[in-house]
């Protein structure tokens, strides 16, 4: 359940620009109303969740498809398991990921992740 200051976050629409700057840098897409409708329609959470895949996305190197409408309506985040990763060690070093369990299984996950997907951290 969304509490009051959640929704005066997303009015403020800060997490819209936010997300908008991410998948859409070149300003390709025109902001449209039901891209706003879209948005405000996802609690605070799932826009984070949303955000932190793609900036994830991003931060290996991979593409961001589809314009900003189809990307909210159709992209179903999941956390990402940093084992294995390029960038895992510097993450492990910086103290950002911790062991935590997802769908069964152990792997390295960051702290927010954790927190929004309600992670179960290894003790």
């Amino acid at each position: 359940m969304e509490t009051i200051t959640d929704a005066i976050d997303k009015r403020f629409g800060k997490s819209l620009v936010a997300f908008l700057k991410l998948v859409d840098p070149e300003r390709k897409y025109r902001i449209e109303e039901n891209l706003g409708k879209a948005w405000d329609r996802l609690s605070l959470d799932e826009q984070r969740k949303l955000y932190l895949y793609l900036l994830y996305r991003r931060w290996r190197g991979l593409d961001i498809y589809g314009e900003p409408y189809y990307i909210i309506m159709n992209c179903h985040p999941v956390p990402y398991d940093w084992n294995g990763s390029q960038r895992c060690a510097e993450l492990i070093a910086e103290r950002k990921v911790q062991i935590a369990k997802h769908n069964g299984s152990y792997g390295w996950y960051t702290k927010d992740e954790i927190r929004l997907y309600g992670l179960e951290v290894k003790k």
